[in-house]
């Protein structure tokens, strides 16, 4: 796998294991497993393998990735760019992690809330205006029919032209 380095030119990237200590090469092949299942370039009865034994609580991580990664990846073309990218989303998400809790986390839900409640009030507003102008419509037929009404509604209606005049 080739890489940039900051001049620009191209080098062998690390392999896991050139400088690595033991939990960061576990921690390497745990994520680039995982991410090669995530983006179905994995060995997909591998793969169905381990999320049963994941159900069932007898997941060994090291294990798992051990037998992914000696599987290899069904599309080996892809796997460069896309693992890539998906590591670039993975480490934007963990930066991320930090300011989703405590204050800041607190006020972005409150402010999300906030949105969701002004919504809510808006929608229903809609609906209670809706079904106000379709008893209103449902009243005026009533009244082109004869209905009498009490007089407040009657005086309403007294001001559309197109209705006869009541007669108290």
């Amino acid at each position: 796998m080739l890489v940039m380095n900051q001049s620009g030119d191209s080098e062998k990237a690390p392999r896991v294991g050139d400088g690595l200590d033991s939990w960061e090469q576990a921690a390497w092949r745990r994520l680039t497993a995982g991410m090669l299942v995530e983006q179905g370039l994995g060995d997909k009865e591998a793969a169905k393998r381990w999320q049963a034994l994941v159900r069932s609580g007898d997941f060994d991580p090291d294990r798992c990735a051990a037998e992914l990664l000696d599987a290899g990846p069904t599309k080996p073309a892809e796997v460069e760019a896309k693992l890539l990218l998906r590591s670039a989303r993975l480490e934007r998400d963990l930066l991320m992690t930090p300011l989703m809790q405590g204050v800041a986390g607190a006020s972005r839900k409150a402010r999300g809330a906030a949105r969701t409640g002004a919504a809510a009030l808006v929608t229903q507003l809609i609906v209670v205006g809706i079904y106000s102008v379709l008893v209103f419509l449902f009243l005026l037929v009533l009244a082109f029919k004869g209905v009498q009404f009490d007089p407040f509604f009657q005086s309403l209606l007294d001001l559309i032209p197109a209705l006869p005049e009541s007669t108290p």
